[in-house]
């Protein structure tokens, strides 16, 4: 029987490192993980699209962190993190598009974004910063549920937000890749 052990080798500062030992083969893997949390979906099919981004922050002072690491004093805090909120919305459309957010479900509880209007110019990709919620420091993905209006008709998107490794990160910013989004390697500009 092959034997397989993760280990989760460090967090900091939003990275984090996991390490694979297969018993079996004797060999040693490991995956850096980013502090990027990312996915996307269509608003308007082949019109308007929506990246739902968080990043991962935790606030780590380095000597005090290992000094409690060696000592096996790490409290219930450290396994919690910080994840900041963004929208950006892909107007892949030669005129302007107007979405309303509502509220997003995440695991520790809801935001409530009062029905703040997002105007996605034409051709173009338009941020808005939404916020921040508590999310768990280890995770590999976090599931969402954003509710939405747009040209008033309302929208539910329920996506699993994966934190990309180092390697996902450069392979999807490399010129002419394709993202991991539903429009692929399109640009929004004509």
């Amino acid at each position: 029987m092959a034997g397989l052990v993760l280990m989760v080798a460090g967090c900091n500062a939003g990275t984090m490192t996991v390490g694979q030992y297969d018993g079996t083969t004797g060999e040693t893997s490991k995956t850096v993980y980013s502090q990027h949390y990312d996915n996307g979906d269509w608003l308007l099919k082949d019109r308007l699209g929506l990246v739902i981004l968080v990043d991962h922050e935790k606030k780590v002072i380095p000597v005090a962190r290992s000094t409690a690491q060696m000592l096996g004093a790490l409290g219930p805090g450290d396994s919690l993190a910080s994840g900041k909120l963004s929208f950006v919305l892909w107007n892949f459309d030669s005129v302007p598009h107007q979405v309303k957010f509502k509220r997003m479900a995440v695991p520790s509880g809801s935001l409530d974004f009062q029905n703040e209007v997002a105007t996605a110019a034409p051709h173009k990709e338009t941020e808005t910063q939404a916020g921040s919620f508590p999310i768990f420091n280890y995770g590999k993905s976090i599931h969402v549920t954003l509710e939405v209006e747009v040209e008033g008709k309302p929208r539910r998107i329920a996506l699993d937000l994966q934190r990309r490794t180092k390697a996902q990160l450069k392979q999807y910013v490399s010129d002419g890749a394709a993202r991991p989004y539903p429009w692929g390697g399109r640009s929004v500009k004509e």
